[in-house]
């Protein structure tokens, strides 16, 4: 199947590309010599009209063929007075603008087919309903809670999650007037997103300064967490990963109605559970069984010698689950079952916060805080200095990127946001489609810059072996995928394309345009010398690529 893969892309991109120039020759009729399917010696061949049509041996890409391309009214073939006006080199500059255009704008309309198909298929999206609240954050602050449903933000209306993303990240220190709905009554905040410096998705070194509130779409799952084995919650028959489904009668959602429920006051507090176990033989299935826990907590004095409510429940996300070797995280000595509760000495309750104020700050030494179970049933408590470091490592199509390590990592996934159906189906599609194209053409445009100012190393490059890697990862992950990788390389071929390198469509526009200027054609000459410097560049860079294509899949 890889290698399917591989020649269904390859195939697709090329054809579409070529199809685009096709299409603009046949509609300005421009004589369109050949229309080929692969390279190579010809299997299937039919002559409908002025154009010939063939499947080649290598079906590998294709290639178009039209009278003048290379500026010789007589082109390639057959030459006659009737096709000398229907040369390319014949026609207007408009004309010629078009036809050459066509190709790399195919490529930038692929990619909103093939997303405005896959937003199409989505019938239902995030609703604008916050799933929980982060503890002192402005959302707190400022009294939302769990379950408030956002109607509005400066006046305009909110229809999905992704609409509060957006008015909160892109309005750093600026007031945000919010009206919600609870319970069926309105109310209205005013809200100043905080700061927050923020990296990619895998921490890969890009920057960028955003808002947060402190809400999240999906609800931190109410999972329980015991580390001190004499604390009332041990005593109740407590375990870590037992999931709360109420409390004291009342149903429990979230953690924030852990926390809501059992408050600061010292009360006995009766607990249903769920607690998972694994088939024998079958690892990978959990069976969930009911359980009752009565809560009786302890008081406590905290060190104002206030009286405070000790039940020993922590939240089981911020229970260490594994731990890289060689990390910042294993040389401060963290381990599997430490319980992280403070950075800082700032307390931390969810994994989204830890990362967030780590990555904030990526140079910084912190003061790392966590408990660890002892002998005889207590606890310890150890504090650490650990910062982070920048790594480079292979993601899973074997490109080197560099990112950002901590070491530690939990295992306790986000519960479930509400949903809500799409308003106008299609034209959210069309709308997401033409959205997420321009950030990809914006985010490769601005790569492409940083290798050539030597931001980003030339390693970045890849050939053949980096597209049959690319096709076969992407595959085998299933089609979406598939589809969504021809897209990311269709707008990079588009791109490519465009550069003002003679050969590639780029270099016939830089012609055209100098001939513009000029108000006549090049010589003959000039136009073989323009030729042998794009031949150069294109060999150049096909060295560079199969360079680093035997380094990285070959010589490993």
């Amino acid at each position: 199947m890889s290698v399917i893969y591989f020649m269904l892309s390859v195939g697709v991109l090329v054809v579409i590309h070529e199809a685009g120039h096709f299409v603009a020759a046949k509609l300005l009729d421009v004589k369109v010599l050949r229309f080929s399917f692969g390279y190579g010696r010809p299997l299937v061949r039919a002559q409908l009209g002025e154009t010939e049509y063939q499947i080649a041996v290598f079906p590998i890409g294709g290639y178009v063929r039209i009278l003048g391309i290379e500026g010789e009214p007589s082109g390639t073939g057959p030459a006659n007075n009737a096709d000398v006006g229907r040369s390319l080199a014949s026609r207007p500059l408009w004309q010629r603008l078009t036809i050459i255009l066509a190709g790399p704008a195919a490529n930038l309309v692929l990619p909103v087919i093939i997303y405005f198909a896959i937003y199409s298929a989505h019938t239902m999206v995030g609703a604008p309903v916050i799933g929980d609240v982060l503890e002192r954050g402005v959302a707190q602050r400022a009294g939302l809670q769990p379950g408030d449903r956002v109607v509005e933000i400066d006046g305009s209306a909110v229809h999905y999650w992704e609409d509060i993303e957006h008015r909160v990240q892109s309005a750093p220190g600026k007031e945000l007037h919010v009206r919600f709905t609870r319970n069926g009554k309105v109310f209205e905040r005013y809200l100043t997103p905080i700061e927050e410096t923020v990296w990619s998705k895998d921490r890969d070194g890009k920057e960028s300064v955003q808002g947060r509130v402190g809400i999240t779409y999906a609800p931190f799952v109410p999972l329980v967490g015991v580390i001190d084995e004499q604390s009332p919650a041990a005593r109740a028959g407590l375990r870590t990963h037992d999931l709360v489904i109420s409390i004291d009668g009342q149903p429990v959602r979230n953690w924030s109605d852990v926390q809501r429920h059992l408050g600061k006051i010292a009360r006995r507090t009766s607990m249903v559970y769920f607690r998972g176990s694994e088939l024998p033989g079958i690892p990978a299935v959990e069976l969930l069984s009911p359980g009752f826990a009565d809560l009786v907590p302890d008081t406590q004095l905290d060190p104002t010698l206030k009286r405070e409510s000790y039940t020993g429940i922590e939240h089981a996300e911020m229970f260490v689950a594994r731990v890289d070797p060689g990390s910042p995280a294993d040389g401060a000595g963290l381990k599997v079952g430490d319980l992280v509760v403070a950075l800082d000495e700032k307390p931390v309750v969810h994994w989204m916060d830890l990362d967030q104020r780590l990555q904030a700050e990526p140079t910084k030494t912190f003061h790392v805080t966590w408990k660890r179970a002892a002998a005889a049933g207590k606890t310890e408590t150890i504090t650490a200095e650990l910062t982070q470091v920048w790594r480079k490592e292979l993601d899973e199509y074997d490109h080197t990127v560099t990112r950002l390590v901590f070491g530690a990592h939990n295992d306790v996934d986000r519960g479930t946001g509400a949903m809500t159906p799409v308003e106008g189906r299609f034209g959210y599609a069309f709308g997401k489609a033409l959205e997420r194209t321009g950030d990809t053409i914006r985010t490769m445009v601005t790569g492409f810059f940083h290798i050539l100012g030597g931001d980003k190393p030339t390693e970045a490059l890849g050939g053949p072996l980096m597209m049959y890697r690319v096709a076969k990862v992407s595959g085998d992950q299933g089609w979406d995928t598939f589809w969504l990788m021809i897209a990311l390389i269709s707008i990079n071929l588009g791109l490519i394309n465009l550069l003002p390198i003679p050969m590639l469509d780029g270099g016939h526009l830089l012609v055209f345009g100098i001939e513009g200027a000029r108000r006549k054609p090049l010589s003959q000459k000039a136009r073989v010398r323009i030729q042998q410097v794009g031949l150069g560049i294109i060999v150049l860079i096909t060295i560079l690529a199969s360079r680093n294509d035997v380094v990285r899949y070959l010589l490993r």
